[in-house]
């Protein structure tokens, strides 16, 4: 057996409530290399190091810049940074056994999908702005090698990566959308890449051993067959370095993680050897020995808070008990533990003896639903014109790095006649279902690619209004203060919700997608009820948006938050229809509710511990529902594959919904179906009494064709 860990590593960052600069991640280092250093199976980490390469967006300060014309440059260091990042990695480089390799993060300073919130955001909405897009994720690329070779010492001739946000070659365009990644990391020495298995389970490949590929330049290319993909298996060094190594595994983030601050983990946690033999059963085997990764953020601040920090991952008793599970089984059965960096893993997989040839593209079905194929685009390029063209070729190399230097005065116009830049143009991350996904599902797709693009647009449409924005920076603002205030128990803003509170992001693109859904879609609905609202960004956001809405959560403290959040955005803008506010648990709390009948229930991202008994038993609750709008993904336990969702959705047809019909899919952010009811279950003695009288309204909910 090979263990190996591939660490988000990031130590130039603030940890809240704790005084000092980046200087801390000093001291942060000095203790996490002296806690790992007293674990065999943790002392030899593979750190993916992101080191400061700041940007900025400046017209007259003197900036690195990937073209004389590009307002956005990296700020060339000070002394005193770099005395703080040598102090930083020489302890790394020179007196333990980690490994330092790549983590670049570059949503800020290129074009995507992420919305305001960021200094450069208005200029990389401009056409100037994002048509350098490649030329800056190459020049920051080029500084991060420079930064590591003198701060540490090391030459980074051949060396790995692992993306910032997961979104390796624009396999999410949230984060990415540089479809000649790959290319511009192979070109300056990049050997592979250890994303995967990712925190978004979209931008993994179908393929599920390790693998070879050349670039292409298209969203996820990795994944088509146009980068024919090859084993890595037996591959060998001269083939090996002529092409792109991506790990890639059966096993998915759900197991490989190790990052304690998430709710999923810390329940994984609980039953250690259920993941061990996750491992054992899935896990890449390469000439009979079992590779096991795991990767987690180390230095991310919820584990260096100055007060109720938790244990660094590799030093929690839960990660040690879910990894002694293996190891000591591993001993039983005299099979030995060995614990190496990505390199060391690159190297024996290449090396290893030559397995059967298996024909990937035909194994995984990379023919359907790939961006080749032209279905499931997430990004195109645009001319001067505004007309579709092909990604441009990259710029020629340049054996030096540019000087800093100001701006020219001509960077203030936009792309003039006769440029031949074309530039990126992003929707959401849409994946709609191939044909053949749709006869193994045995289910309705809810209408062709165009609708699903369609969806699209409405979404960029939304998030593009003021509405989205303003809501998501005032519920920061809210959510912050009151868990600052309160702590993230008593306050609400617990695991999920934390990170996304301070990315502005607590208004999810799925809940955008389901209100559009839901206002363009769908007729005759009297109200619809959010069960499990949380924080409750949806309900309101469907309120804002005209809709009666109700949200119900049984946790009194996100409760109470979601109620100020709506409290904090109705000061500004009152809606027609207030949202309404219900505290319980489902369905007992919805016994008196009149009108049911004509209402949509959305279950959205409820994940939890529930028997399967008790999964019945809440599908039977939502009988009394006009219409149900799911997340098959996320209904209490994670579900990743078509015999999962059929088995789930079976449960609603033999509760008597409808057939299902699959309105939209995001990847790991989720997977919705619509679930008409033909005959609701009146359930509350109030509203069959008000039906009756005439005085709530009956009609049918339906889709609009």
């Amino acid at each position: 057996m090979a263990y190996f860990h591939t660490d988000h590593f990031e130590p130039w960052r603030p940890v809240p409530g704790r005084s000092g600069g980046f200087e801390t991640g000093i001291g942060d280092i000095e203790k996490y290399l002296s806690a790992t250093a007293k674990l065999d199976f943790a002392r030899k980490a593979s750190l993916f190091f992101k080191p400061n390469v700041g940007y900025t967006l400046s017209k007259d300060r003197p900036l690195r810049r990937a073209h004389p014309e590009d307002l956005l440059g990296f700020v060339p260091r000070e002394d005193a940074e770099r005395r703080i990042a040598r102090a930083m990695t020489s302890p790394i480089a020179s007196g333990s056994d980690h490994e330092i390799q790549v983590h670049i993060h570059h949503e800020y300073f290129t074009y995507n999908g992420r919305g305001p919130g960021f200094e450069a955001y208005e200029y990389l909405q401009t056409p100037r702005g994002r048509s350098f897009d490649a030329d800056r994720l190459e020049l920051a690329v080029r500084l991060t090698l420079e930064t590591i070779r003198e701060d540490a010492g090391i030459d980074l001739s051949g060396w790995f990566f692992v993306h910032g946000n997961w979104s390796l070659n624009a396999s999410d365009p949230k984060d990415c959308t540089i479809v000649r990644e790959i290319e511009i990391l192979r070109r300056n020495g990049c050997l592979g890449d250890f994303t995967q298995p990712a925190g978004r389970l979209h931008v993994d490949s179908r393929i599920d051993v390790p693998f070879l590929v050349d670039p292409v330049a298209a969203p996820k290319g990795y994944d088509t067959p146009a980068a024919s993909p090859a084993e890595a298996q037996g591959a060998g060094r001269e083939m090996a370095e002529r092409r792109f190594f991506i790990w890639a595994s059966a096993t998915t983030h759900a197991s490989c993680s190790i990052d304690t601050y998430s709710s999923a983990v810390q329940r994984r946690l609980k039953s250690p050897r259920a993941t061990a033999l996750e491992h054992a059963r899935r896990g890449v085997v390469v000439d009979g020995v079992l590779y096991l990764k795991t990767h987690g953020h180390s230095l991310h601040p919820s584990y260096w808070l100055p007060e109720g920090a938790r244990p660094i991952p590799h030093t929690d008793p839960g990660v040690r008990a879910e990894l002694a599970a293996l190891f000591d089984a591993a001993d039983q059965v005299g099979a030995e533990v060995q614990f190496l960096t990505v390199a060391e893993v690159y190297d024996r997989i290449i090396t290893a003896p030559v397995r059967e040839g298996r024909d990937l593209v035909q194994d995984f079905r990379l023919g359907f639903g790939s961006a080749m194929d032209g279905i499931g685009y997430t990004v195109q390029f645009q001319g001067d014109d505004g007309a579709p063209t092909p990604p441009p070729p990259l710029e020629p190399w340049s054996a030096t790095l540019p000087e800093p230097t100001t701006a020219a005065p001509q960077a203030t116009a936009e792309l003039g006649a006769g440029s031949t830049r074309s530039v990126a143009r992003a929707a959401a991350h849409i994946i709609p279902l191939s044909s053949q996904d749709a006869r193994d599902d045995d289910m309705d797709t809810g209408g062709s690619n165009e609708a699903l693009i369609e969806s699209a647009s409405t979404l960029a449409s939304i998030m593009a209004s003021g509405e989205a924005r303003t809501i998501n920076s005032i519920a920061r603002d809210v959510a912050m203060a009151r868990a600052a205030k309160m702590g993230s128990e008593a306050s609400g803003v617990t695991g999920f919700y934390g990170p996304r509170a301070e990315q502005r992001a607590l208004l999810q693109p799925s809940e955008l997608l389901c209100a559009a859904f839901l206002e363009s879609r769908v007729t005759g609905v009297s109200a619809v009820y959010e069960i499990g609202c949380g924080l409750g960004m949806l309900t309101l956001f469907l309120a804002v948006r005209g809709m009666r809405a109700v949200g119900l959560e049984r946790n009194a403290a996100r409760l109470e938050t979601a109620k100020a959040i709506a409290a904090a955005v109705m000061a500004k803008a009152p809606p027609a229809h207030p949202p309404r506010w219900l505290h319980g648990v489902f369905p007992k709390a919805l016994r008196k509710e009149p009108g049911l009948a004509s209402s949509v229930a959305l279950v959205t991202n409820l994940l939890g511990t529930a028997t399967a008994g008790q999964q019945e038993a809440f599908i039977d609750g939502l009988r009394g529902f006009g219409a149900v709008l799911i997340d098959v993904q996320r209904f209490y336990t994670r579900r990743s594959n078509s015999v999962e969702f059929t088995e789930l959705l079976n449960l609603f047809s033999t509760a008597g919904f409808e057939t299902p019909r699959l309105v939209f899919e995001l990847g790991q952010d989720g997977r919705f179906f619509w679930l008409n009811n033909p005959r609701p279950v009146r359930r509350a003695r109030l509203g069959s009494l008000l039906s009756a009288l005439g005085l709530v309204r009956q009609q049918p909910v339906g889709l609009v064709s």
